[in-house]
This record gives C-alpha cells, sequence and structure tokens, in this order.
C-alpha cells in the first residue's frame, strides 16, 4: 500500500460499508478512487481478498482490505 493514509480517509468519508456479515464470512464494498470493490474476510481461514488488481497482481494487502480492517 503506497499512502498508509489512504485507508483511513476512505473510512472517514464514508466509502466503506459491510454489506453481509455470515458465520464464516464478512463482506465490504469499499469505493476505491476509480471502481467499487469487493473485499471478503474469511473468518475460517483468517484471510482477507480484494478483487482490485493492485491486489491481484502483488499479492499484498491494498487499501481497500485495510480500510475494511479499520471498518471492521
Amino acid at each position: 500500500m503506497r499512502d498508509p493514509n489512504k485507508a483511513r480517509r476512505m473510512v472517514d468519508e464514508g466509502r466503506v460499508r459491510k454489506v453481509m456479515d455470515t458465520q464464516n464470512r464478512t463482506h465490504f464494498s469499499v469505493e476505491g478512487d476509480t471502481d467499487t470493490h469487493s473485499v471478503i474476510y474469511d473468518k475460517r481461514k483468517d484471510e482477507w481478498t480484494c478483487d482490485c488488481r493492485y491486489s491481484a497482481l502483488t499479492s499484498r494487502e491494498c487499501s481497500h482490505i485495510a480500510a475494511a480492517k479499520i471498518k471492521g
């Protein structure tokens, strides 16, 4: 993640929404700068995933995942 404050800004601006919380997963909708992304926390695996290009190409935590973690 290049800008460590980006995730906090997204949360503060109301761009992170918890869509669904089940026994196994929590789903978030995160409005990025250009697109809205789906972030999923798999509770069984203790694993976060995001459908953004950065996350797919780098296998690193993107700002969308960081924002969803803050939102909880």
